[in-house]
């Protein structure tokens, strides 16, 4: 979180949080979807950077973008991360979130439409579309199994200077450097099922009469 909105939330801290204004969709980008033109993309640069280093999670599935003082609670079109991959010179992949955090593959998984969600330390979280021509290189059946073999790397030099990307990518302080051979099978899920088993709340709005509660 960014010093100025932890000292906005300190002068202010019982601002009244809101929901059903912003959305996050299958791509990656959000939407605003309150007293404005239905989902109207937010696209500066500025404010991207600015929400993807405010956004996190309450105890209890929901996530949201601290908006200074105020928190704004997130509609998520499928999962709270969207991941993005990212071939590097040497042949080594870089994963990141659709905020730029670069992380390290614990998991993946295919629903039932074919769709390809991926698990990190932050979560879990869909493929971009764009992104399944460069995952499949890196697949292969084995028994009947799908199953995803590459590099990964999460350098040490800042990622923003190998990659440039909208959002400016960066390292959690505590997401360790180097590189990694992993192997995953496609594990199926049926993606009614993905936000009970990874404990999201994909709905804030819903039945939710004060989002302070």
């Amino acid at each position: 979180m960014d010093d100025l909105v932890e000292k906005a939330l300190a002068r202010w801290p019982n601002v009244p949080a809101i929901a059903g204004w912003l959305k996050l969709n299958l791509q990656g980008d959000w939407l605003l979807t309150g007293p404005v033109p239905e989902g109207l993309t937010i696209s500066h640069p500025r404010i991207l950077n600015f929400m993807a280093r405010n956004y996190s999670c309450e105890a209890d599935g929901r996530y949201y973008f601290q908006n200074g003082p105020q928190k704004a609670y997130v509609h998520l079109a499928y999962t709270p991360w969207v991941y993005r991959i990212h071939p590097l010179e040497q042949g080594d992949l870089m994963l990141s979130t659709h905020t730029g955090l670069v992380v390290w593959p614990t998991g993946m998984y295919q629903d039932e439409q074919g769709r390809v969600l991926i698990e990190s330390e932050q979560g879990i979280g869909l493929l971009h579309s764009n992104d399944m021509d460069l995952l499949a290189k890196g697949l292969q059946e084995s028994q009947g199994v799908l199953v995803h073999h590459a590099s990964w790397t999460v350098p040490e030099v800042d990622p923003d200077t190998l990659i440039a990307a909208r959002t400016k990518l960066r390292r959690d302080k505590n997401t360790s450097t180097g590189q990694r051979t992993c192997t995953f099978n496609l594990l199926p899920i049926e993606s009614n099922a993905v936000a009970q088993r990874f404990q999201f709340n994909p709905n804030p709005e819903v039945n939710q009469q004060d989002p302070n509660s």
